[in-house]
């Protein structure tokens, strides 16, 4: 099943773009709203994720409906400040994180989260911690208690995922493109606009 996502900056829509290596976006020139319409939904935060200026008041909270925030976090002890907030689930993506160390260190804050894997050919992350082997890095999270994945598929491309490790998880997928092919183990996809 497909599910919204939108990303903003500034109070404006926008669509978020992987090129190079980086996150940049595309500005809609649209006011953001939050649309309590769709039951399930995925935001990103680009003020977050590209500047570590996150904006999350911008949601409203404690929603009714089912929410995934991610702020791009850059330090897994901000998480705090994300569930504190209650805007949603909180996603705690690995992109910038600085190893299992810190990812340790932020899950000593939360339970209740989904972890943010970012994919193009490969996983895209800053540490070699997580530029390992998709499967491993499943295995290891598995480890840590944490089953709520978000793959994001930043060029169209996802990763092969053998039913047996999937099977113990909650996978979304979310495409920063148009392609909206949902593989054996998404439980949703997530299209932005």
């Amino acid at each position: 099943m497909t599910q919204q996502a939108e990303a903003y900056f500034n109070g404006k829509k926008v669509k978020p773009i992987w090129n190079k290596g980086k996150f940049s976006f595309e500005d809609k020139n649209v006011k953001f709203e939050y649309s309590e319409s769709a039951k399930k939904q995925l935001f990103w935060d680009m003020g977050g994720i590209i500047k570590n200026r996150p904006s999350i008041y911008t949601l409203p909270s404690n929603p009714e409906n089912e929410i995934f925030v991610d702020s791009g976090l850059i330090w897994g002890e901000d998480i705090i400040d994300l569930i504190l907030s209650d805007r949603g689930k909180v996603v705690l993506p690995l992109r910038n994180l600085q190893g299992f160390n810190e990812l340790d260190d932020a899950l000593n804050f939360a339970d209740d989260i989904a972890i943010g894997v970012d994919w193009s050919d490969r996983i895209e992350a800053n540490h070699s911690d997580f530029t390992i082997d998709i499967v491993d890095l499943l295995h290891n999270l598995i480890k840590r208690n944490q089953t709520t994945i978000l793959i994001y598929s930043l060029n169209g491309d996802y990763p092969y995922i053998p039913a047996g490790t999937s099977s113990n998880l909650d996978m979304y997928l979310a495409y920063l493109s148009n392609t909206n092919v949902q593989p054996s183990w998404a439980k949703e996809v997530f299209l932005f606009e």
